[in-house]
């Protein structure tokens, strides 16, 4: 009898464990391409427990070729992408055309992207009860889903949890069950604005020891010694050209040394490009593209520094802290909430004044620019991969 009772435990440890009794869950992203919010996707995936949870990864765009993070997808994970290569490499080629019938045609194109991934999404939903829609992105279509008892989950990465303006987003948002936030406002925001979806905040979290062995490998420009760094899309949010225009002010009044670098890509390079001919600092201010691995330039860079008009997490404000990198950064709800009133790095209005100042006394000043070194180091242990995850899992346990 005592053998048939240990028989049975086994076998029920050996089922649970074994794969047949693990949640499932379904988790919608809208690219696997080079970003902020797709990197905490991957950290995301990650975080997730393989022996307690089944996932399927719907992707909705293939971006062939652009589908950066794809490789980092843990390989126990099974993943899906909506629409094919060859539907969005002609919905690419028609973007931004300035001729009228073209720019019609990409509209036309859109449509129908979103009209394919829906109808692909459908053909999973029987996988889970449980859908995460890692970008919300599957707020615009929710209402056209057969929710009938699901959990779906809307993970916010942006904004401050106020209501969409579009109207049936505006009814869709009622039918997530949860919404995750990043930040205490956008958490208040959502609570103030919904009545139905449970609010909870959960930080996003990052592998630190990663990020400290990628940044040991050699930049490709071995020049490059003396350089502040700015890490971003090229957009008008991250409002780069304030970092180009006090930089030049200062470098012309002989008060740093340093060269200014900013790495990523974006629909403003041109602007920037050109601004950068006309103050005539193409030597002095390198625009080095979209790098997959930036923490090696992190590592050799003196000072980090963040324009940005709006950020919700600012994730390149903590990966420089992970590096011993310290921060001066405009204030945003992201960057406010890291950086703590100016705890753990130095927060600016965002201005130009504001902006030359404190960069031309940090950078000229290594005590105080260390202090805030070894303070970043000890913030950013706060968003270890370690301690998010506890958070991801006892959540996702309550589903």
């Amino acid at each position: 009898m005592k053998n048939q009772y240990i028989s049975v435990i086994m076998i029920t440890y050996i089922s649970f464990w074994g794969g047949s009794m693990r949640k499932k869950i379904i988790i919608h992203n809208g690219n696997i391409s080079i970003g902020g919010q797709e990197k905490m996707l991957i950290e995301f995936l990650n975080s997730l427990d393989s022996k307690k949870y089944e996932v399927l990864l719907l992707i909705e765009e293939n971006k062939g070729k652009r589908n950066d993070y794809l490789n980092e997808i843990p390989k126990w994970i099974e993943y899906k992408f909506l629409t094919t290569e060859k539907f969005m490499e002609k919905l690419e080629k028609n973007k931004g055309q300035k001729n009228i019938i073209k720019n019609f045609y990409y509209s036309y194109l859109l449509k129908k992207k979103k009209k394919i991934a829906l109808e692909e999404l459908k053909k999973y939903l029987d996988f889970s009860d449980i859908i995460i829609d890692y970008d919300m992105g599957l707020i615009r279509n929710l209402h056209k889903l057969d929710l009938n008892k699901k959990i779906v989950v809307g993970w916010s990465h942006a904004g401050e949890g106020t209501l969409p303006k579009n109207k049936q987003k505006r009814k869709n948002i009622e039918l997530y069950s949860y919404i995750v936030t990043i930040n205490k406002k956008m958490e208040e925001g959502y609570k103030n604005s919904v009545i139905k979806p449970k609010v909870e905040k959960i930080y996003n979290g990052m592998d630190l020891e990663n990020i400290k062995e990628k940044s040991l490998e050699e930049i490709q420009e071995s020049q490059l010694k003396d350089f502040i760094l700015s890490i971003g899309s090229l957009t008008k949010n991250k409002n780069h050209i304030l970092l180009i225009e006090a930089f030049t002010e200062l470098k012309k009044e002989k008060k740093i040394r340093e060269k200014l670098v900013i790495l990523g890509k974006g629909k403003e390079r041109e602007n920037l490009e050109n601004r950068i001919k006309e103050l005539k600092m193409n030597e002095e201010i390198l625009l080095l593209g979209q790098k997959i691995n930036p923490y090696s330039y992190l590592r050799k860079a003196k000072i980090f520094i963040l324009t940005s008009k709006n950020e919700s997490f600012s994730l390149t404000t903590l990966e420089s802290m992970v590096l011993g990198k310290m921060v001066i950064a405009t204030k945003t709800n992201g960057t406010e909430e890291i950086l703590e009133n100016s705890k753990y790095g130095i927060l600016i209005e965002n201005n130009k004044e504001s902006l030359k100042e404190k960069l031309e006394y940090y950078i000229n000043n290594l005590k105080e620019r260390e202090k805030y070194e070894l303070l970043g180091i000890e913030r950013s242990k706060d968003f270890s991969k370690e301690n998010i995850e506890k958070e991801i899992e006892s959540f996702i346990d309550r589903l």
